[in-house]
């Protein structure tokens, strides 16, 4: 397709009673050419001092942050994103499509996520108005936005995901041989007497935002490409392993769907979802599983000494101490891989002596209170209650022991001393160790432990719906459950988007990650040129051109985005 020039002109315009000058650009607008503003010049004397500024008779006007605006619009274009959208919510509130509104909302998400009422000074800032040239920026306000998402019925946003998901396994090519799921919650700024929506509650905050209301969030992630491939948004109150037999059911259906081989997919997830009922679910299923248990729920395994375990030397995980047996587990007879993280260890032992130092340091400043005349607790059991509460963390009061006398004075009543014996104990017989479950017999030692470390991949994607960054699902304002599944959807799209950049990125061998790939597509910025006119006079010429940038990184660029109108490509 050959590209054309967009055609913009010099045109004065007269406020007030005084005349200035602006760039604009002949555009249709509800069907009918009109001429758009791009950039406001001033008076004649401004515009004569620019043009007198300007190196060898060119004269560069303003730039705006393209490429990576270009490259997430042309994978949207790749998948059809607007039209996918468009088919299941027809009808939009203000002209526009639910379809394009949805997808410039998922743009500022991917980018540098905003509210809804700053989206349009961030779009001012971008090519959006190129890559858009149906969309005046100005127009859309936080309402409009609103409005706009008001017309998503839950039902559609569901067969949206089905078709997207769909779009882009078979357009890239997916292999669904193992998939992780996974569930998180997102902290909101609902207030609690609005008891309006449902899914945000009070709860376990993984943020640690308890003092606020949350939403969860569960998410199906494949191993090749870390695409997202089905979601489910529920209330904050609902712990995973509750949300689990739901999640497995939108999971069947999405498989179906999908039309693959169920029986040829592995499911990977882990320990907080995972329950006895739950895995009889997951046991009646078509497809296998690789699934952590909870070590302390299964002191048998807990009880088998170092001894007994085994080093696995492997290429891609190091060496790790190792132990697979046959075991019988809620009534099924499971493999079993027991192994030892000593990251993991090291980490609970430093986690362990934190929680020591801190009940240390809360008894040494009881103690310094006993000194005083007449203080301290009245009775023996009240001094054991005080005890207890301040060695509460978990395993304290194994390692760090406590004594109150009361038949002493000042500060002696009490004592205290850390038992190293059992700090040995625990890093020796509890500390590091994970068990997992599998129906894959045949697979072996290192196939079982590498589909278990890909939990990591889905745990990535929810790190990255919590970068402040990009894809962020903060901020969000809304306060009705339909608002917050569709704001979600959004989030999604963009890391959906996201991750179609970064599977083609790969094909030049790129690794820098979403955020590093998006941020070095940002630098690829679009210049708006004026040109003064020729010998023959007339108005000067606006050209749209790309700044001078690094080699590699337009090569990136141009492999990312096709050479088409919108997009400038000079």
């Amino acid at each position: 397709m050959v590209y054309t020039k967009p055609v913009a002109s010099l045109q004065k315009h007269r406020v007030a009673g005084r005349t200035y000058w602006r760039i604009v650009e002949s555009r249709r607008v509800r069907g009918k050419p009109r001429p758009v503003p791009l950039l406001y010049l001033g008076s004649a004397d401004e515009l004569l001092n620019r043009l007198l500024q300007a190196p060898q008779g060119e004269l560069r006007i303003r730039s705006f942050q393209h490429g990576d605006v270009a490259a997430l619009k042309a994978a949207a274009d790749r998948l059809g994103v607007v039209q996918i959208i468009d088919r299941h919510v027809p009808e939009g509130a203000r002209g526009l499509s639910v379809g394009t509104t949805l997808l410039l909302a998922a743009l500022n998400r991917a980018i540098r996520p905003r509210s809804k009422r700053g989206w349009a000074a961030w779009a001012q800032q971008t090519s959006l108005a190129r890559l858009f040239p149906q969309v005046q920026l100005e127009q859309l306000t936080s309402q409009f936005f609103w409005d706009q998402m008001d017309c998503v019925k839950l039902e559609a946003l569901r067969a949206i995901e089905d078709e997207l998901t769909e779009r882009i396994v078979r357009e890239l090519g997916i292999k669904l041989d193992t998939l992780f799921y996974d569930a998180t919650n997102f902290f909101t700024f609902i207030a609690s007497t609005n008891v309006r929506p449902e899914l945000p509650q009070r709860g376990h905050s993984k943020q640690k935002r308890a003092d606020l209301r949350l939403f969860s969030l569960a998410l199906l992630v494949s191993r090749e490409g870390h695409i997202p491939l089905c979601s489910q948004v529920y209330e904050g109150t609902r712990v995973d392993v509750r949300s689990f037999p739901d999640s497995l059911t939108l999971i069947r259906e999405r498989l179906g769907k999908l039309a693959v081989e169920v029986d040829q997919i592995t499911l990977v997830y882990d320990k907080g979802n995972l329950s006895k009922a739950n895995q009889r679910l997951v046991d009646e299923a078509s497809f296998s599983y690789v699934a952590s248990l909870v070590p302390a729920q299964h002191p048998q395994l807990l009880a088998i000494p170092h001894e007994r375990y085994h080093i696995l030397k492997s290429p891609r995980l190091g060496s790790i101490p190792v132990l697979r047996l046959e075991q019988q587990i809620w009534g099924k007879r499971r493999t079993v891989l027991l192994l030892i993280s000593e990251q993991l260890r090291q980490g609970q032992i430093r986690g362990l002596m934190q929680h020591v130092k801190k009940a240390t340091r809360a008894l040494e400043r009881w103690k310094t209170q006993l000194a005083k005349p007449r203080s301290g607790p009245r009775t023996a059991e009240a001094a054991q209650r005080q005890i207890q509460a301040i060695l509460s963390g978990q395993h304290v009061s194994r390692v760090l022991k406590a004594d109150y006398h009361p038949d002493q004075d000042g500060a002696d009543r009490l004592h205290y001393q850390i038992d190293t014996a059992a700090i040995d104990a625990l890093a020796n017989e509890l500390y590091g160790k994970r068990f997992l479950i599998t129906d894959r017999n045949e697979w072996s030692d290192e196939q079982i432990l590498l589909a278990y470390r890909g939990q990591s991949e889905v745990e990535e994607a929810f790190r990255q719906l919590k970068d402040d960054e990009h894809m962020a699902v903060r901020p969000q304002y809304h306060w009705t459950d339909q608002k917050i599944c569709v704001h979600t959807f959004c989030c999604l799209l963009a890391l959906l988007l996201g991750r179609l950049l970064e599977f083609q990125a790969r094909e030049l061998h790129r690794t820098e990650g979403l955020s590093g790939l998006l941020d070095l597509l940002a630098t690829v910025r679009l210049a708006m040129v004026l040109k003064p006119a020729g010998k023959r006079g007339g108005r000067p010429r606006c050209e749209w051109t790309l700044e001078q940038t690094d080699p590699e990184v337009l090569r990136l660029f141009r492999h990312l985005v096709p050479a088409q109108p919108p997009f400038v490509y000079t």
